[in-house]
């Protein structure tokens, strides 16, 4: 067992880092409050090779390892801890290689390359607003027509970065899940699709869509969006038809192996704040850090952030076990179980971190002038629902150890 990144991962940690110091450090705080990322941004991570990490060079991609992914998301964070750049990162590291599993070659070599080289992006559509994380109650429907392509009609409640895609010079769109039979049969009536927004510079009709005013992470918008009579061609059915469900599950549990390390880089950034501010904080004549009260709890998150730091990097490591080294005993469910064991320990933590470290800061901690709370409450995201909320993390690793035919 060794702890250590290998030279090729020490060298690669540098180049994020410096790229990161240079390119998002001294702006992340202004894309949070104009709530916007520049294409011209995205367009140079992709140009330090962030857009493709986990894709194979004949897709424009680096070949690189998930663990590789969590590493350049862990400094992504750190310097934008807001995590809107980190969000639209870690979705471009992990659903696109989820198309590239399932995806027909055509669409492959249509969508991959123009993902990796900064031209386009993709967003997650498959939240309702009846059903939450329960996505096998989806009622948006795709039907199929006489010709083989489908015509996709509903509303979905919270789908990733629209006005992202509205604005990259080829466009993208989301990864879709659409009811595909009849609701009754639940999750054995779902199927996948890649929908496109904009294609080769030109927006598809029948989108439309409205953001919601989020309070934090505001880089990224969320929105509302309405599919009427949008035709999709054959092509874009990622996977088999009525077989979409466990692909969206394998996409989530593959996206929450990173988001773990993308919460320990905002942690991590919130303990380099506390660290300075009680070292140069006095009240009464002493450093803040001379009060046990507040140095011992310090000690206590210290412990707890690299605890979660070891958890991010093996849900990390089992996702490279699985699906780049193909070794014997290693399964789905371990990906699966590892991812919820990070995201439900380090958004956590993120959370816990940043409220202690506002009341440390004190009154300074409320106004804007203090960015603080811009990454205490883009952690938050990942508690309350954003690719599963807590008690779905719990359900999931519940299964995993006491066996699905006990936990409902």
């Amino acid at each position: 067992m060794d702890f250590n990144p290998s030279d090729e991962e020490r060298v690669f940690r540098d180049q994020v880092s410096a790229f990161c110091s240079r390119k998002i450090a001294p702006r992340w705080v202004d894309i949070d409050e104009r709530g916007e990322i520049e294409p011209q941004l995205i367009k140079d991570m992709a140009d330090a090779g962030l857009l493709g990490v986990t894709l194979p060079e004949e897709y424009g991609g680096q070949g690189g390892t998930f663990t590789e992914a969590a590493i350049a998301g862990e400094e992504i964070a750190y310097s934008g801890p807001a995590l809107s750049i980190a969000v639209l990162y870690l979705i471009q590291a992990s659903w696109p290689y989820i198309v590239h599993r399932y995806g027909g070659e055509e669409l492959r070599y249509e969508i991959l390359p123009r993902i990796a080289a900064g031209e386009a992006v993709i967003g997650i559509s498959s939240t309702e607003a009846h059903g939450g994380s329960d996505i096998s109650s989806i009622l948006c429907r795709a039907d199929r027509l006489e010709d083989g392509s489908w015509v996709i009609n509903g509303e979905k409640s919270m789908t990733s970065l629209p006005s992202v895609v509205e604005k990259m010079p080829w466009g993208g769109g989301w990864f879709l899940i659409a009811r595909t039979g009849d609701p009754a049969l639940k999750h054995r009536t779902i199927t996948d699709f890649l929908v496109l927004m904009k294609r080769d510079g030109r927006l598809v009709e029948g989108i439309s869509y409205k953001p919601w005013t989020e309070f934090a992470r505001r880089g990224l918008d969320t929105s509302v969006i309405r599919f009427d009579n949008v035709r999709v061609e054959p092509k874009y059915v990622v996977g088999g038809v009525n077989s979409g469900f466990k692909i969206a599950m394998e996409g989530f549990n593959l996206a929450r192996s990173m988001i773990g390390a993308v919460c320990v880089g905002c942690a991590r950034w919130l303990m380099d704040q506390a660290v300075e501010w009680l070292r140069r904080r006095k009240v009464f004549g002493k450093p803040l850090a001379s009060y046990q009260g507040i140095s011992f709890k310090l000690a206590d998150y210290a412990k707890e952030l690299e605890a979660a730091r070891l958890l991010s990097y093996k849900a990390a490591w089992m996702a490279d076990r699985y699906y780049l080294r193909r070794e014997d005993g290693v399964s789905l469910s371990d990906v699966a179980l590892w991812g919820a064991m990070a995201k439900l320990k380090c958004a956590g933590l993120a959370v816990d971190l940043g409220e202690d470290v506002m009341k440390w800061f004190g009154g300074a901690s409320y106004f804007k002038e203090t960015p603080i709370f811009r990454a205490w409450l883009a952690a938050f995201s990942y508690v309350v629902g954003a690719e599963g909320a807590e008690n779905i993390m719990r359900l999931i690793i519940a299964r995993e150890i006491l066996g699905r035919e006990y936990v409902e």
